[in-house]
């Protein structure tokens, strides 16, 4: 699968290789060839681009896509134009890319700057916008209808904090988002973000801190703490929040799984997140039904100013993505009091604001813990069973073993097959293997332990 070579055989006999299909060696250059042909289907849709793109795959020599000339159709080229114009954008992609994005089956910003999720782009910012049309238009669908701020009379009603949790749920229904006041009192505030600070100092003094939101992987200001099961009972307890069970089963079910959980800390002269959904592992790209939903708890107050998250308000419902995802424009902060927990829903555009502030000036690091909840089926970003530590398993109550899939849905979650809801399991050592005995033809009178 996805170009991973098969390994050596186990068994004598069992050698697959000589097989005349599934020759990984010329995938690459047969998804060269189907792309091409993908794109030379596209050029009178790509006309729209109405300027020059190249298209790389891999070290290959670029392709040229030349949607110059107006009311023609655009014109494919193996070498660039003749005029030597420059071209306006420069897309290096993979080929299967190029094809999953005609067949509908990966959605074009993630596919071209998933490796940019957390860090920033080194694609010139300007040129953005015309390599993400360039990809919208090799979609089934085309370009989508452009994400934007919502008219005067909603923009009155936006989201505020309230306590009133029927209009928290209306809130999310019509804007994405709401706002759950006082939902950690500052007490609780005080021993979260204590906890939050120290395991992040302690992780940068150990040298294996999370760092992002820098020009490259691994760099920047920001931290981020993953896997907050395994740093401390302050964040086992937090899984005992009634505003879980309040809201995560109304929008996503009973057996929703607890997908990530995390602390983001955004700190001055960070570079803002670009404008994502967290629908980004469904793909192909669904976007009429939720499948996750995010509580962010806030433990300072949440200002444009210290890197409070943007998001485009009303941006969960239809077929709408932003034009520039690396962009803020059209988007609001979500700002909102130390103790608030901000609920958002898994479709809705949203990113890391940028922090401004001076560093060490006050509330200039900006804390939050993050829940994100998905339903059972979705594959869990973090895989527990791996990352869990085993000091850890023995105090997870059922409740959070539930939420970490060690519990069965009735069709998903089972150990050695047994799928039947409700049944919880543990890493078991002794699951069977391989036990031979000489077959026998089928008789009547077959026991199970002779």
């Amino acid at each position: 699968m996805a170009g991973v070579v098969p390994g050596q055989p186990l068994v004598p006999g069992l050698d697959f290789s000589s097989k005349p299909y599934g020759k990984l060696a010329k995938r690459f250059e047969n998804d060269v060839a189907e792309a091409r042909r993908v794109i030379e289907e596209k050029l009178p849709v790509l006309a729209q681009l109405e300027a020059l793109v190249s298209v790389a795959f891999g070290t290959n020599p670029p392709l040229f896509v030349d949607a110059r000339a107006p009311g023609s159709p655009a014109k494919l080229l193996d070498s660039p134009p003749e005029d030597g114009a420059e071209p306006d954008s420069h897309v290096t992609i993979q080929p299967a890319s190029i094809v999953q994005f005609a067949q509908g089956h990966l959605e074009p910003r993630f596919g071209l700057f998933k490796d940019a999720y957390l860090y920033d782009t080194a694609m010139r910012k300007e040129t953005i916008p015309l390599a993400i049309k360039f990809a919208d238009l090799l979609t089934p669908q085309g370009p989508p209808a452009e994400a934007k701020m919502v008219g005067p009379e909603a923009l009155a009603r936006l989201p505020v904090p309230t306590e009133d949790i029927a209009q928290v749920k209306r809130d999310i229904k019509e804007f994405g988002y709401g706002f759950v006041k006082n939902a950690l009192t500052p007490a609780q505030v005080a021993i979260l973000r204590k906890a939050v600070e120290e395991q992040a100092a302690g992780e940068r003094k150990a040298g294996i801190a999370k760092m992002d939101s820098g020009p490259d992987a691994g760099s920047g200001p920001n931290q981020r703490l993953w896997v907050l099961t395994n740093k401390g009972d302050e964040f086992l307890d937090l899984l005992n929040h009634p505003l879980i069970d309040e809201i995560v089963p109304w929008l996503i079910g009973d057996h929703a799984l607890l997908h990530a959980y995390a602390a983001n800390i955004a700190r001055p002269g960070n570079i803002p997140m670009q404008m994502h959904t967290d629908q980004v592992a469904i793909q192909p790209p669904i976007r009429d039904v939720v499948f996750g939903v995010n509580i962010m708890f806030c433990l300072t107050d949440m200002r444009a100013s210290n890197g409070a998250t943007r998001v485009i308000p009303g941006s969960h419902l239809g077929h709408v993505a932003p034009a520039d995802i690396f962009s803020t424009e059209d988007t609001i902060a979500a700002e909102a009091p130390a103790g608030t927990a901000f609920v958002f829903e898994s479709r809705i555009w949203h990113g890391t604001g940028a922090n401004t502030l001076a560093p060490g000036s006050p509330d200039s690091e900006r804390p939050a813990i993050l829940m994100f909840f998905m339903r059972s089926f979705i594959r869990s970003q973090e895989n527990y069973p791996l990352s869990l530590r085993p000091d850890v398993a023995p105090k997870l109550s059922k409740r959070q073993r539930k939420f970490l899939g060690f519990c069965a849905t009735g069709a998903v979650g089972g150990q050695d097959g047994d799928i039947r809801e409700g049944v919880y399991f543990d890493r078991r050592e002794d699951c069977p293997g391989t036990i031979r005995a000489p077959h026998e033809p089928c008789m009547s009178g077959y026991t199970n332990g002779d």
